[in-house]
């Protein structure tokens, strides 16, 4: 059985962070890491 294994990186938006107004609604300062395996989030 194989299965699909992904990584999703949200939030990225270069190498240091950019907070400030234009970015207040999906934030400037963290980013997130999605993992999947097959239908699974990890």
């Amino acid at each position: 059985m194989t299965q699909k294994f992904t990584v999703r990186f949200w939030g990225v938006r270069g190498s240091i962070p950019c907070p400030g107004p234009a970015t207040a609604r999906f934030g400037g300062n963290t980013a997130c890491v999605e993992v999947r395996c097959g239908d699974r989030l990890i």
